[in-house]
C-alpha cells in the first residue's frame, strides 16, 4: 500500500516546537466496514467478508421512546425503553462462472488497495456514498458497487457487478448470480449496541414477477421489500426449498426456477441469475439489482412503484453514471472547499462533505405497525398521522427528524443526532458551503420535541427555564433523549452555547440571516436565556453539569470549564444576532454575561501558572485537572493564543496529555491521576487514555491561531493520512500506544467535521475573539480555586445570575482588541463573511463576534454496561 504522505508528516513532526516521539507511528488499515447512507436508510459493505452485511430500515439508531397506554414514557429498569431501527438483511453479494469455474464472489479475496468509495469525477479520488469492491479471478476482474440510491425516499440497496475481461484471450459462457437473505421476521434491538444484530428470519412470504423487470416480493413482520434485476435473467431461485448457496458453490448448476413456497416460511432467500455470454479481451457487461423497503408488509405494489419510478428503466451501467452525478451536482453546485488545499487534501475534504451529506436524516415520516417486536406486543406512538390527526396504528406518522446530523454512520454505535456533534457538523457544512445542509441542520434543533427533563428532581435546584436544545441527543424521530447509568443520567449544558454558535456561522458563512428572524422569540427565549438562567451564583461559571464527556449526575456533576467556554461564546454570538436585529436589551445582556462567565473561567479554572483546568472540582484538589476539551477556550477566541493563560495551558497539555504514537493528546488524565487517594474524578478509563481526533484538531486551531502553524498542520496531516489509509473515514480515537484506530468510526462532526474546520480555520475562517476582543489577563490577582500559585484576571466575575427579561446585567474585567485580517472566505451575495469567521471585524457594529473556531462536538465516552463498551461514562 502506498504511504508517500508519511515522508511529509515525519517532515512536519520534526518541525515542530514540540517533543516529538522517537517513531512516528505509521498508519495501519484497520477498518473495512464502509457505509453508504441516502438520509432515509443506510447499509453496510464488509471488503473483508466480500459482501453487503446490512441494510438498516433507517440511518439511525433510534425511531422513539416507548410510552405507555397514557402516553408516558416507559422504564426498563435500566433507560427509557426505545424503539430501535432495524437491519433488515442478513447479506447480499453476486457470483460467477468462469472459466470453468462457479463461485460466490465472499470467497475470492477484495485488492483491498482498489476498492473503497467511487469517485466523483474522473479527475478526482473518492466523494460518493458508492462502495466499490475489487475482486481479481484470474483473467476476470469483478467489480461491486454497492450504494444506498440517492434520491429514493427509503431505505434501499442497489448493487451492481462490473464483468471486465483483462486478460489476452475471450471468456467464453460466463453467468453472473445474487443472492439476497433478507430479515423480515421478529425482533427489535433493545439497546442502540445491538442495531446491527440481525432479526429473525420467520414467518416470510415470497413472491416471483417475471418479465424484462423480473422481482421478488418479500414480506414478514417487518415489513415488505421489493428486489428488481436490472438486466433481464436467465434463471432464478428461491430458498428455503433448494439450498441456493450450495447450488451455485458446489458445482456448475443453473438457478432452479422454483416457485415460491405457497405460504409463509423461515429463513427465505430468493436469487437472480444472468447469462453474459462471452467477453473478448478488455470487454465488459454489467449486471445487478435494486432494492426497497417499506415497514407496512402489505405494501408490496406501493414499494415496487416507487422503486421502478427510481430506476426509471435505466441499466445497471447507466444507472452507476447517474448516481454519480448526483454526487457530482453536490460537489459542483452545492459545495465549496476552502482555499489552499494541498493535493492530498483534497480527496479527504471530498469525501468529508460525502460523509456529511450522508449523515443528515432526510426523513420526515415512517410506517408504524401497532405491534413492536412481534404480534401481540402493542405499539404506541406519540406522533400524529400524515393529516396532523392522531394517529391510529398501523399507520404512516408523521415525525421530527428531518435534518438531523447523526453523530457517526454505522458501523460506529453513535448514530444519534448529539447538539455537540451537530454543531460543529453545521458549521462545517456551512464553512464547506453546504447551505442548505447547515440551514436543515439548524431547523431541526428548532422544531425538535425538547424540554422534556425541565422538571426531573435532578434540576430542581436550577430552578431550570423552558428549553428547546436537548441536554444530550435526540432519537431518530427528533425527541430528546438521555441515557442513564448507576450515577443516574447525563443532563448537560454545553449544547445552548454551541447552537448559538454555529447559528451565528451560518449566517456569516453564507449570508442567510432568515432563520434566526424567523425563530428569534424561540431562540432567545428557549437558547440564550437558558444560559444566562444557568450561570451559577457561587463561582460565575454555568452551574454543573455532565458536560462534553458525560460523566453522568448523582455526585459526579461537575463545574466544567468546557461548558462554560461554549456558553461564553456562544452567548457573544447570540449577542452579535441580537445587535443586528436591533434588540438592544437582548445584546447588552447576552454580551455581558458572556464576558462574566469569561472573566469567571480566568477566575476559577485556571491553576497557578495560569493553565486552564478541566472543572473547578478537580481543580480544587491542586492535581489530575488537565483536560483537553478546554483547547476550545483558545480556538473559539476566549483567549489571547499567545497570552498567558493560552500558553500555560499548551504547556500543560504537552506535559501531561501528550500520546505517546502521534502528536496529539489524551482526552484528559481520569484514566491515571490520584492514584491511591480520593479522586474527583474516579471514572477514568481507556476511553480517557485514547488519543482523540476531535481534541487534536481543535488543537490544532488553537496552536495556528497562536502562530505555531507547523504543530498545526501536523495534527491535521496525522488526521489525514490515518484517515486516507481508512477509506476517508475518520476516526473518534486513535490509540495512544500504537496509534491505530481505536472505538468508533466513521465520525461526522468529531470527524470529518472537525477537520473542515481546521482547514477552514487555515484558509482564514473562524478567527475573531469572542464579543470582539480577548479577555485582559494580567491586571488583577488571582482568584483561582486552588492554592497552587498565582494567575492573574480582570477581577472578580459578576455571579448574580441576570434576568433574562431585563437584559440588565453587569461586565466585569476589561477587554482588549486583536488584530484582525481580511482573508478567507466571502460569504453569500458578495457580502464580506466577517465576526469571528473569517478574521475580519464586524460590520453589525457589535462587539461581540461568531465564532472562535467552531466548539467542540461531544467527546464520546464508552463505558461498560452488560459487558459491552457504551458511550460515555
Amino acid at each position: 500500500m502506498t504511504r508517500s504522505s508519511s515522508v511529509a508528516l515525519l517532515a512536519l513532526l520534526a518541525s515542530t516546537s514540540f517533543a516529538a516521539p522517537a517513531t512516528a507511528a505509521e498508519p495501519q488499515r484497520t477498518r473495512f466496514a464502509l457505509p453508504s447512507s441516502n438520509g432515509w436508510g443506510a447499509l453496510l459493505v464488509d471488503l473483508k467478508a466480500g459482501k453487503v452485511t446490512e441494510l438498516r430500515e433507517h440511518a439511525f439508531a433510534a425511531e422513539e421512546p416507548e410510552i405507555d397506554e397514557q402516553g408516558q414514557d416507559i422504564w426498563d429498569g435500566e433507560q427509557f425503553a426505545t424503539i430501535h431501527t432495524r437491519d433488515v438483511l442478513y447479506d447480499a453479494y453476486f457470483g460467477v462462472r468462469a472459466e470453468g469455474e462457479q463461485l460466490w464472489l465472499p470467497s475470492v479475496p477484495v485488492d483491498e488497495d482498489a476498492s473503497g468509495y467511487y469517485a466523483w469525477s474522473d479527475s478526482e479520488a473518492v466523494g460518493t456514498g458508492i462502495v466499490s469492491m475489487v475482486q481479481p479471478l484470474g483473467a476476470l476482474e469483478a467489480t461491486t458497487f454497492a450504494f444506498a440510491p440517492q434520491g429514493l425516499k427509503a431505505a434501499g440497496m442497489v448493487l451492481l457487478l462490473r464483468l471486465k475481461n483483462t486478460g489476452q484471450q475471450p471468456l467464453q459462457g460466463v453467468q453472473a448470480f445474487s443472492l439476497h437473505n433478507f430479515h423480515l421476521g421478529f425482533g427489535r434491538a433493545n439497546r442502540p449496541w445491538d442495531v446491527h444484530e440481525d432479526i429473525g428470519n420467520n414467518g416470510e412470504t415470497v413472491e416471483f414477477v417475471g418479465g424484462n423487470e423480473a422481482r421478488f416480493r418479500e414480506r414478514g413482520f417487518a415489513g415488505t421489500i421489493v428486489t428488481q434485476a436490472l438486466a433481464p435473467i436467465v434463471h432464478r431461485g428461491v430458498g428455503p426449498g433448494v439450498d441456493l448457496f450450495a447450488l451455485v458453490d458446489q458445482g456448475l448448476a443453473d438457478l432452479p426456477d422454483n416457485a415460491p413456497p405457497p405460504n409463509a416460511v423461515d429463513n427465505a432467500t430468493t436469487a437472480f441469475q444472468w447469462n453474459v455470454g462471452d467477453l473478448a479481451p478488455g470487454a465488459e457487461k454489467w449486471v445487478g439489482i435494486a432494492a426497497i423497503h417499506r415497514g407496512d408488509p402489505f405494501a408490496g405494489a406501493e414499494a415496487e412503484t416507487a422503486l421502478g419510478a427510481w430506476i426509471d428503466g435505466v441499466g445497471p451501467q447507466l444507472l452507476l453514471a447517474r448516481e454519480r452525478s448526483v454526487w457530482a451536482d453536490l460537489h459542483q453546485d452545492q459545495s465549496k472547499l476552502p482555499d489552499g488545499l494541498t493535493a492530498i487534501e483534497v480527496p479527504m475534504l471530498r469525501q468529508a462533505v460525502a460523509m456529511l451529506h450522508m449523515g443528515q436524516v432526510l426523513e420526515d415520516r415512517s410506517f408504524a405497525r401497532e405491534w413492536l417486536s412481534q404480534d401481540g406486543e402493542p405499539r404506541r406512538t406519540r406522533f400524529p398521522g400524515l393529516d396532523e390527526d392522531p394517529a391510529v396504528l398501523p399507520a404512516w406518522i408523521k415525525h421530527h427528524g428531518r435534518g438531523g446530523v447523526l453523530a457517526s454512520l454505522p458501523p460506529g454505535e453513535w448514530t444519534y443526532s448529539w447538539i455537540r456533534d451537530g454543531a460543529y457538523a453545521t458549521a462545517a457544512m456551512a464553512a464547506l458551503g453546504m447551505r442548505e445542509h447547515a440551514k436543515a441542520s439548524l431547523g431541526f434543533y428548532l422544531d425538535a420535541e425538547a424540554g422534556r427533563f425541565q422538571q426531573w428532581s435532578e434540576l430542581q435546584p436550577y430552578a431550570m427555564p423552558p428549553y428547546q436544545i436537548s441536554l444530550v441527543r435526540y432519537y431518530g424521530f427528533g425527541v430528546e433523549e438521555t441515557d442513564f447509568n448507576a450515577f443516574g443520567p447525563n443532563l448537560e449544558f454545553d449544547g445552548f452555547g454551541l447552537f448559538l454558535w454555529a447559528l451565528r456561522a451560518y449566517e456569516v458563512l453564507t449570508g442567510d440571516t432568515s432563520l434566526a428572524d424567523e425563530r428569534w422569540e424561540q431562540i432567545a427565549t428557549k437558547v440564550a436565556d437558558v444560559l444566562v438562567a444557568l450561570v451559577d451564583p457561587e463561582t460565575g461559571m454555568i452551574r454543573a453539569d455532565s458536560s462534553i464527556w458525560e460523566t453522568h449526575w448523582l455526585g459526579r456533576q461537575r463545574r466544567f470549564t468546557y461548558t462554560s467556554i461554549t456558553a461564553a461564546r456562544g452567548l457573544c454570538d447570540a449577542a452579535a444576532i441580537a445587535e443586528r436585529r436591533g434588540d438592544a436589551a437582548r445584546a447588552d445582556m447576552y454580551r455581558k454575561t458572556g464576558e462574566s462567565i469569561r472573566a469567571a473561567i480566568a477566575a476559577r479554572a485556571t491553576d497557578g501558572d495560569g493553565a486552564l483546568a478541566g472543572s473547578v472540582e478537580e481543580l480544587a484538589t491542586g492535581e489530575g485537572y488537565f483536560d483537553a476539551a478546554v483547547w476550545d477556550a483558545i480556538a473559539m477566541g476566549l483567549f489571547d493564543p499567545q497570552g498567558p493563560i493560552a500558553q500555560a495551558t499548551f504547556a500543560a497539555l504537552d506535559d501531561h496529555l501528550r500520546v505517546d504514537a502521534g502528536p496529539g493528546w489524551s482526552r484528559n488524565d481520569d484514566r491515571w491521576d490520584h492514584a491511591m487517594m480520593e479522586d474527583a474524578t474516579p471514572w477514568g478509563s481507556d476511553y480517557d487514555s485514547a488519543e482523540w481526533v476531535i481534541t487534536d484538531l481543535r488543537g490544532s486551531v488553537a496552536l495556528r491561531a497562536a502562530g505555531e502553524a507547523a504543530r498545526a498542520d501536523a495534527l491535521i496531516e496525522w488526521v489525514r493520512e490515518q484517515a486516507a489509509t481508512n477509506y476517508y473515514m475518520t476516526a473518534e480515537t486513535f490509540d495512544e500506544k500504537t496509534g491505530v484506530y481505536k472505538f468508533n468510526s466513521p465520525m461526522l462532526g468529531f470527524g470529518a467535521g472537525a477537520y473542515a474546520l481546521a482547514l477552514a480555520h487555515r484558509a482564514g475562517a473562524f478567527a475573531d475573539p469572542a464579543c470582539g476582543a480577548y479577555f485582559v489577563e494580567d491586571e488583577a490577582p488571582s482568584t483561582t480555586g486552588t492554592d497552587t500559585g498565582d494567575t492573574t484576571t480582570t477581577g472578580e466575575p459578576d455571579t448574580t445570575t441576570a434576568a433574562p427579561t431585563t437584559g440588565d446585567t453587569t461586565t466585569t474585567g476589561t477587554t482588549t482588541e486583536a488584530p484582525t485580517s481580511t482573508s478567507g472566505v466571502t460569504s453569500a451575495g458578495g457580502v464580506s463573511a466577517t465576526a469571528g469567521l473569517t478574521g475580519g471585524s464586524s460590520e453589525d457594529g457589535c462587539g461581540c463576534t461568531s465564532g472562535g473556531p467552531g466548539a467542540p462536538g461531544a467527546l464520546l465516552l464508552l463505558a461498560l454496561a452488560r459487558g459491552r463498551r457504551r458511550r460515555r461514562a
